[in-house]
């Protein structure tokens, strides 16, 4: 909670600081009569929602993975102007990206073979919920083409840290304890990957648009667990 608490505080003066040179680039801008002019680009996508739903590459074929796995992305970024052109601007800043994959599995550490499984729940079992949580905290590039009818592309790429991996399991005791409930997030994953990288496409028109990401690199390490990786495929919304 912590994690969440400061990254949070951090997009904030991110943000803050991107109003204020706004601020401070319109009082330029009507103190110089040469560039009254010229209309500006109200939505330079400097605080971005990424809505999506993820395909997951590599699962196992015994499982049963739902179809509709959501999750987000927030993008909080400077647009770096070019003086030769007004049309292609350079995109960074911190990000942060949350995924989600349901399945009739449970996702275990097993200590005796260092290895990440998934174990099929039984049949008879009617469980309320079992599901894994994936996030990371990134920092976006990305390289970014405007035209003057409000049309937008860009494509860039996300490198970072796995802020975190766990398996939230909530229904009757798969052990056979009749009667008895579980409810608990197992975050026991000690051969996850400790970084990740995804590139990423955006397309649409003023603030609202379509969003594609591709994770390069697996979840897990070689050997150490299944050879999945994330595709997403969402909507994007861009606040200004």
């Amino acid at each position: 909670m912590k994690k969440v608490f400061l990254f949070t505080a951090v997009l904030a003066l991110m943000v803050g600081a991107m109003a204020q040179s706004d601020t401070l680039q319109n009082r330029k801008m009507k103190t110089n009569p040469s560039q009254t002019d010229e209309k500006p680009v109200v939505v330079r996508d400097r605080l971005v929602f990424d809505i999506f739903h993820t395909f997951w590459m590599g699962t196992p074929s015994q499982g049963e993975f739902m179809k509709f796995d959501p999750g987000f992305n927030v993008s909080a970024m400077w647009d770096f102007k070019l003086p030769q052109t007004k049309a292609i601007t350079f995109g960074l800043g911190l990000g942060f990206t949350y995924y989600t994959q349901y399945s009739n599995c449970l996702l275990r550490y097993n200590r005796g073979e260092d290895v990440t499984k998934y174990y099929l729940l039984p049949e008879s079992i009617e469980y309320k919920r079992s599901k894994m949580a994936y996030m990371n905290v990134n920092i976006p590039f990305e390289i970014r083409y405007r035209h003057r009818s409000g049309f937008k592309l860009g494509v860039g790429i996300h490198v970072g840290l796995v802020a975190g991996l766990s398996h939230r399991y909530k229904g009757p005791d798969y052990n056979g304890v009749e009667g008895a409930t579980l409810n608990y997030k197992d975050k026991d994953f000690y051969n996850k990957q400790k970084f990740s990288a995804d590139v990423y496409l955006r397309m649409g028109w003023k603030s609202f648009g379509v969003y594609y990401s591709y994770q390069i690199n697996k979840i897990f390490e070689t050997d150490k667990g299944p050879k999945m990786n994330p595709m997403s495929i969402g909507i994007s919304i861009a606040l200004f």
